[in-house]
């Protein structure tokens, strides 16, 4: 990392190091968030026995997070990281601002999830690490391609091109894709150098309107720290030297792009439910849009939850954490978490009657069960049972079942039969579907 401060030929470098880094941290981040491993934290865990309330994602973000950049990375630094990134920006706002549950609708479970939190937090280290190199690697590159004779071989015509590493060509496919390669190494090093010092965009400003012959002064904005103004300062002037005219408008261009669209974005993408979920647990084990889809809808609805006016005596954070319980997660556990509310629900002399009335139909609940697409196995996985033992049960042979697995494969094919859009076997008993029916368990 050293390299890059020091060799004014490593602006190129720098810039793919920080583009693969930000990219990095917001897939991390979404990781983080989607699977839920946050929660898992040991820091979220004691803050919220302490406190004795729902897990905090704050506690996790301000843990990672410094108010001096000397000491390690900002909020700022993690927002500039994001800024191209709306799906991760959304799922944030709303796990944060809304302290609601975003993790994602998945019909399975994924595996090593505790190592996304190390992955999100090595990445924004690098991350922090890489931007403290923007402003002095510009001003060495362009003082060595100022000084550079035309002869040299390294040398483009255009500084932003050698910035992208690439040459002019003819054709207009070419022309096209290296106008690309330009605006996308412009954004990459204005966003690093913006990230480390807040008076970048000022700076940049000044310089080039006094390249054009412009009168004009710094009004450096009191709100920030004066700490990179200096540094801000020495690379605009740099740039402004060694642009041409469109250059800098190219520039300005990409600085007007960042300030435009962080106005209220974070707010507007929250309220999106369109965003398809771009989490990894979509890119596995077979899913396709529709989950996707049915995924972002969940997150909004739950995020829609939360956001709800104030009420006395209504606590929205957590009734967000349990609607949540039901539409967020692996297929299992939101089933799970029906079956053990809609179970408490029951009345005791209900329950007793459970088994029997399994036993009397059993063949019609074995087709309903059927018809609705729910597999032997799954089903037996989720009563906890073997599937051989729930084969026996469904052939009305040996003794009864017992009163829990009874009671929770009634209600198991309530829930599955509402989720597939049919009715429920006319042969349950309301007093046993109707804690299933009344739940949220559907988008």
């Amino acid at each position: 990392m050293s390299a890059l401060g020091n060799d004014p030929q490593c602006l190129p470098v720098l810039n793919a190091l920080g583009a693969a880094l930000r990219r990095d941290v917001a897939s991390a981040l979404r990781e983080v968030i989607a699977t839920g491993a946050w929660q898992g934290d040991v820091r979220v865990r004691s803050a919220a026995a302490h406190w004795r309330e729902e897990p905090r994602f704050q506690v996790l973000l301000e843990h990672g997070l410094e108010k001096r950049r000397d000491r390690g990375p900002k909020y700022e630094h993690l927002n500039a990281a994001l800024l191209r990134f709306p799906e991760t920006r959304a799922a944030l706002y709303r796990v944060s601002a809304a302290e609601c549950p975003q993790h994602c609708r998945t019909q399975t479970g994924t595996f090593a999830e505790d190592r996304h939190v190390d992955d999100y937090r090595e990445a924004l280290f690098g991350w922090y690490a890489a931007i403290q190199h923007a402003h002095a690697s510009v001003v060495r590159a362009a003082r060595w391609f100022a000084n550079a004779q035309p002869p040299d071989s390294r040398r483009p015509e255009a500084f932003t091109d050698w910035m992208s590493g690439t040459r002019r060509r003819r054709s207009s496919g070419t022309v096209q894709e290296t106008e690309t390669a330009t605006q996308g190494a412009l954004q990459e090093i204005v966003l690093m150098m913006h990230a480390w010092s807040p008076h970048t965009f000022e700076a940049i400003d000044v310089a080039f309107q006094k390249a054009e012959g412009e009168d004009a002064s710094h009004a450096w904005g009191g709100s920030f720290e004066p700490a990179g103004r200096p540094e801000a300062q020495a690379a605009a002037e740099a740039l402004a030297r060694v642009l041409s005219p469109q250059e800098r408008r190219q520039v300005r261009d990409v600085i007007d792009g960042i300030e435009t669209g962080d106005k209220f974005r974070d707010m507007d993408l929250a309220k999106d439910s369109t965003l398809a979920c771009t989490s990894d647990r979509h890119r596995s084990y077979g899913a396709g849009p529709g989950e996707r889809e049915d995924c972002a809808t969940a997150r909004g609805r739950v995020y829609e939850e939360a956001s709800q006016p104030w009420s006395e005596g209504v606590d929205r954070e957590a009734d967000a954490a349990r609607l949540a319980r039901f539409l967020l997660g692996p297929r299992t556990d939101r089933i799970q978490a029906a079956l053990a509310t809609a179970r408490a629900a029951v009345a005791r002399d209900t329950t007793e009657r459970a088994p029997q009335v399994w036993h009397d139909n059993a063949e019609p609940l074995r087709e309903a069960r059927e018809a609705a697409g729910l597999d032997l196995h799954d089903a037996a996985g989720h009563l906890g049972i073997k599937p051989a033992t729930l084969q026996r049960f469904e052939q009305a042979t040996g003794k009864l079942p017992g009163r829990p697995v009874s009671l929770g494969y009634l209600q198991l094919l309530t829930l599955i039969c509402t989720q597939a859009g049919r009715a429920a076997p006319a042969c349950i008993p309301q007093a046993i579907s109707q804690p299933v029916i009344s739940l949220p368990t559907t988008l």
